[in-house]
């Protein structure tokens, strides 16, 4: 079950995810939505640069109940204007306010307040001059807005908050106690949020020189089919494109590029000119590049012949062309992550499907490993609760395998819903374009040094959205108050240090497909060495916008100050290894021997001991080398 959110998330869920009428919402809700009144006036035009429709005369608006007592807030994005002042803020409302409004600039991120006035809003359009020119700097953006106090005492009582019809491009609000952000303040109480499908932020700005924004242009959606493609054909290409600069577009230059590969012009006259503030809707035939998967970039790159501003900003598509897996290698390994908490009611009964999901796997001969990510406990990661947005789930207990997509929404099962038969026959049929070779570790005192290595095979991975992550974890954690646990409750696969960002730290292979990364951290005495592992996994961008191009390439784990390689067995001086009776047999040059088992747990390094049927993996040490293979005891 999903803790409550806290009272922010809860609201600006609203604000993002509001698509009824006032007369469908239910009493209770805060944040709403209306058409607006008959009586704003229509004979008057926004003036300015704005990313809205300028000829829109019929707004949508967000409010919310006056007893709450906090601020909404809207911006635009202002492009670098150079060198330049902002002398006037327009936007509609559909609901006068004698003195609780005002306009603001921010910084492009949003953390500072560059520009404040106190101002009173009209119904209509408001065009509120500013008392003394805020001067712009050549290379910066800005965000410029507007704050206001809810009006409203009841839910048919809005407050000002107007939106176009068009889509969202670059608009941004944010719902806190304060108009502005703070340093005092933190995140949850001052964050900014983009609500997309409510359209476009109806704010203009007028300038004193609009020079550079005559002929601007966005693509705000691109579809099209590369996933998978051949090679060579072409591919009819979708663009949506808006005109958010001053004059009419009559021709534009649209851009595309494979990957890293090179980047193609189609220049195109416009049969009927775009008019400013108006979206164009345009089609044009793509040929597919090469064998290999990756993302196609899409762009403006000129308008009216005149260079884009917005030439660098791209959407993007997923291609997949040709044969990717020519040169991929079976899967061998799989990761598991689960989400858990302290607080969570239901957590401990999902322990026995996800030891079974597991068992199941390493049986089948996959190396399985495991991270159990805490939410919202003491246990907590702060890197797990960033990751944790992204898997896309409607609470906990929750699991994900490979980052596998579980639906078109989230990456998340529960762990009861673990079909054995159904992942064992789809993982050992999967190939993979990405290995982990070695995992070396040098500890020193408290400081832990972890390098890993491996290949990318050519063409079968995205080389701008390879990443890697190694997770420190610790087994047999005592709970401190596990809901339901009883009173030795233990959690295993803790998060302990992420070595790399939260989502990973980017990975750029060599020419020959080689890789490796250096990681450093810092141990507390109070982890139980013996007790934790080195978690490394290769994977996509998790912030992909497409949950099929977020999954685990490959994964790998061992015990910390425990050296993993995956070598290849030299056949003609490797031991032979083999077993009887659950029994180890090894004939050849033998200085020792380490034998894991199948989720990285050191076993035994005796051939005395009596094994369980299963698999292994066994690394035996002889002549200064180490040899890697496994061992099936049946």
């Amino acid at each position: 079950m999903k803790r409550m959110t806290t009272l922010w998330s809860y609201l600006l869920t609203l604000l993002l995810a509001v698509t009824v009428s006032a007369a469908q919402e239910s009493s209770a809700q805060s944040l709403l939505r209306s058409e607006a009144p008959t009586s704003l006036r229509a004979d008057k035009t926004l003036s300015g640069f704005g990313y809205a429709d300028r000829n829109e005369t019929k707004f949508n608006y967000i409010g919310t109940k006056k007893d709450l007592g906090s601020f909404l807030s809207e911006y635009i994005k202002l492009p670098d204007v150079g060198v330049n002042k902002i002398t006037k803020i327009s936007f509609p409302a559909n609901k006068a306010d004698a003195g609780n409004s005002y306009i603001i600039i921010l910084s492009e991120d949003g953390n500072e307040t560059l520009y404040q006035q106190k101002c009173s809003i009209i119904e209509g359009i408001n065009e509120i001059e500013l008392t003394k020119p805020f001067v712009t700097e050549s290379g910066k953006r800005y965000l410029v807005g507007f704050a206001t106090k809810p009006l409203g005492i009841d839910d048919k009582d809005f407050a000002v908050l107007p939106f176009d019809y068009g889509s969202d491009i670059e608009g941004t609000s944010y719902y806190a106690s304060s108009i502005v952000p703070y340093p005092s303040e933190d995140n949850d109480t001052f964050t900014l949020k983009s609500p997309k499908g409510l359209g476009s932020a109806c704010i203009f700005v007028t300038l004193e020189e609009e020079t550079r924004l005559q002929t601007l242009a966005y693509i705000i959606n691109v579809s099209g089919t590369f996933d998978p493609a051949e090679t060579g054909k072409d591919i009819t290409t979708r663009f949506t494109v808006r005109n958010i600069g001053v004059t009419d577009i009559t021709s534009f230059d649209l851009t595309y590029q494979f990957g890293t590969g090179e980047v193609k012009t189609i220049p195109y006259s416009l049969k009927t000119k775009l008019k400013s503030g108006k979206t164009g809707y345009y089609a044009f035939d793509i040929p597919a590049e090469g064998d290999a998967l990756g993302a196609v970039h899409f762009a403006v790159a000129k308008v009216n012949g005149e260079t884009n501003f917005f030439a660098n900003r791209c959407l993007d598509l997923p291609f997949r062309i040709g044969d990717t897996e020519a040169n991929a290698i079976p899967r061998e390994t799989v990761l598991i992550e689960r989400f858990t908490a302290e607080w969570c009611t239901f957590c401990p009964g999902a322990d026995p499907f996800v030891n079974a999901a597991v068992k199941s796997l390493s049986d089948a001969g996959l190396r399985v490993s495991y991270v159990g990510h805490h939410l919202d406990d003491p246990f907590a990661q702060p890197e797990s609760s960033q990751i944790s947005s992204y898997f896309q789930g409607n609470g906990i207990p929750a699991m994900a395998i490979n980052r596998v997509p579980q639906g078109q929404t989230s990456l998340l099962m529960h762990p009861s819903n673990f079909q054995a038969a159904y992942w064992t026959s789809k993982l050992l049929a999967e190939k993979r374009g990405v290995r982990i070779d070695k995992i070396e570790q040098t500890i020193t005192g408290d400081k832990l040094q972890v390098v890993v290595s491996g290949v990318a095979f050519q063409r079968t991975f995205d080389p701008e959205n390879l990443y890697l992550t190694v997770i420190l974890t610790e087994d047999n954690v005592a709970a401190i108050k596990q809901v339901n646990g009883g009173a030795n409750y233990k959690h295993d696969a803790l998060p302990r240090l992420f070595l790399t960002d939260a989502l990973g730290d980017l990975l750029s292979p060599a020419a020959d497909g080689s890789f490796t990364m250096t990681l450093e951290g810092t141990l507390d005495a109070k982890w139980k060495r013996e007790q934790c592992k080195v978690v490394a996994f290769a994977h996509d961008n998790l912030k992909s916008s497409l949950m099929s191009r977020r999954n685990v390439y490959t994964a790998e784990s061992t015990y910390l100050g425990v050296s993993l390689a995956n070598e290849p067995v030299a056949l003609g001086q490797a031991p032979v290894v083999s077993a009887e009776d659950g029994y180890l047999s090894i004939v050849g040059d033998v200085d020792c021997f380490e034998l894991y088992d199948m989720s990285g747990a050191l076993v035994t390094t005796t051939v005395w001991t009596r094994l369980d049927p299963g698999v292994y993996v066994i690394r035996i040490f002889s002549n200064l080398r180490a040899y890697t293979s496994k061992v099936i005891v049946r």
